[in-house]
């Protein structure tokens, strides 16, 4: 038989041992919430991300089909998959979350501001055809090698709040189509400011 008092852990728990255990534990479970939370909202974004795209998409099928377009060929279906992801792409930006294509899209397009009638910055997207022919060749050479290229379905996205509000673009660095602009044009930005 064993006594009850070997069950017992003595020690200098200060005054209120209760608040402190309590204050460790309500940490954990905010921390875990928090994670939770977040992992929600993300989730929550990337669901209505999903839902415009769709709705966008099926209304531009049933307009091409409404003016007799074949939308049954096969690059038909390639075209409308890459269309799908530029607008999750455009969507996820909106949301201040990252997709694949932007940087695709930061790369062939910059955008190119005028002013219009009642003073007011206007900006179009200007696209660069030579950069983006140069990108095709590269991948039609990289086909011809025979290197495999793979695809993941599924991409994992970051789901710690810190580093989501840090993500954004970084202008430091500059995009491929203004460095092979400068390049081209012998501009740098010191000699643009002055």
């Amino acid at each position: 038989m064993t006594d009850e008092k070997d069950n017992v852990v003595i020690g200098p728990w200060g005054k209120t041992p209760v608040e402190n255990n309590g204050e460790w534990v309500k940490k954990k479970l905010d921390k875990a919430l928090d994670k939770n939370n977040t992992h929600k909202m993300m989730q929550d974004k990337l669901d209505r991300i999903e839902v415009i795209t769709e709705k966008i998409m099926i209304q531009l099928i049933h307009t091409i089909s409404e003016y007799n377009y074949d939308i049954t060929d096969e690059k038909f279906s390639l075209d409308i998959g890459f269309l799908s992801e530029t607008v999750k792409g455009v969507l996820s930006r909106q949301e201040k979350l990252p997709h694949i294509i932007q940087g695709l899209l930061d790369n062939i397009t910059a955008p190119s501001p005028t002013e219009s009638e009642d003073n007011t910055d206007v900006y179009y997207s200007r696209f660069d055809a030579a950069l983006l022919a140069e990108l095709v060749e590269m991948a039609e050479e990289i086909k011809e090698e025979g290197t495999e290229i793979a695809f993941e379905s599924d991409l994992n996205l970051e789901t710690d709040p810190e580093k989501i509000s840090e993500w954004k673009d970084d202008e430091s660095k500059g995009s491929l189509h203004n460095m092979r602009t400068e390049k081209l044009h012998g501009k740098d930005d010191d000699e643009e400011k002055d």
